[in-house]
C-alpha cells in the first residue's frame, strides 16, 4: 500500500455533459457488477423502492443512453436490477444536474459482493451531477488545500448541483476520512464550494473501473468501484 496525494480539475476537457432525470430511492443493492463499459458518458439509473442495505423492493428506473443527449433525456422503465455498466479507470464520467441545489446530508460506504459502495445522500428535489476520475493529486477546492489520501490510486469525485446550509439546517460535515471495510481505503469528503461537493475516494491496488449514478425521493448520489477479487 502507498500513501498517494490527487486533485480533482474543476472541469474535465472533451466530455460534454449528460442530462439526468429519474425517479427511485435505495442507496444499496447486493446485485452483482455489470461489465466493463467504454463509454465516455455512464448511463444513470434512477431506481424506486429498496433500502439503504438492499433489502426492500425496487420500482422503476431510468437508465439514459450512454451517448450524452442534445435535448431532454426521456424516461423509461427499465430493469430495476440492472444498474449502469462499469466504465474503464480511464474514462471521467459526467452528468449534469438538474432541478433545485441540493444539501449533502450524511455518506455511507460500505462492502458489496463484487464492489464497494460510497453513497452520498442529499436533501431536496433536484437531481445531482458529478465529475469524476482518477487524479494524480488531492487538492481541495476553495483554499487549495492538499489532502493526503492514504491508498494507490485515488478516485476524486465531485457533485454538482450541491447548496450550503441554511442556518441551523441538518447537513453532513466532514469529521476526517471515513473507514473502507475492502478494495476502498478511505473516503476523504472535503466539502462544498460553489456549488460542488467535493470527496476522494481511496482505492486499494490501483485504479479499477467503477459506476455512478443517482437515486431520488430520497436523492443520492452513488459511486460503486468494481473489485473482481471478492
Amino acid at each position: 500500500m502507498t500513501t498517494a496525494q490527487h486533485g480533482l480539475p474543476r472541469h474535465v476537457a472533451g466530455v460534454t455533459g449528460a442530462a439526468v432525470i429519474a425517479l427511485a430511492a435505495v442507496a444499496c443493492s447486493d446485485e452483482d457488477p455489470a461489465p466493463v463499459g467504454d463509454g465516455t458518458n455512464p448511463p444513470p439509473i434512477v431506481v424506486e423502492g429498496p433500502d439503504d442495505t438492499g433489502t426492500g423492493a425496487a420500482g422503476p428506473t431510468t437508465d439514459p443512453p450512454t451517448d450524452a443527449p442534445t435535448g431532454a433525456p426521456t424516461v423509461e422503465d427499465v430493469d430495476p436490477a440492472a444498474p449502469p455498466p462499469f466504465q474503464t479507470p480511464g474514462t471521467p464520467q459526467v452528468s449534469e444536474a438538474s432541478g433545485e441545489p441540493m444539501l449533502p446530508v450524511d455518506l455511507h460506504v460500505g462492502d458489496h459482493d463484487g464492489y464497494d459502495r460510497i453513497v452520498v445522500e442529499l436533501a431536496g428535489d433536484g437531481v445531482p451531477g458529478w465529475r469524476t476520475e482518477y487524479v494524480t493529486e488531492a487538492v481541495g477546492a476553495g483554499r487549495g488545500e492538499r489532502i493526503d489520501v492514504d491508498a494507490d490510486a485515488v478516485l476524486g469525485v465531485e457533485i454538482t448541483g450541491t447548496r450550503y446550509p441554511d442556518e441551523g439546517e441538518d447537513h453532513y460535515a466532514p469529521r476526517g476520512p471515513v473507514d473502507g471495510e475492502d478494495l476502498v481505503e478511505e473516503v476523504h469528503y472535503v466539502g462544498t464550494f460553489e456549488g460542488v461537493t467535493q470527496l476522494f475516494i481511496g482505492v486499494d491496488d490501483g485504479p479499477a473501473a467503477y459506476r455512478v449514478f443517482p437515486l431520488v425521493r430520497p436523492a443520492r448520489l452513488v459511486i460503486d468501484i468494481a473489485d473482481p477479487g471478492d
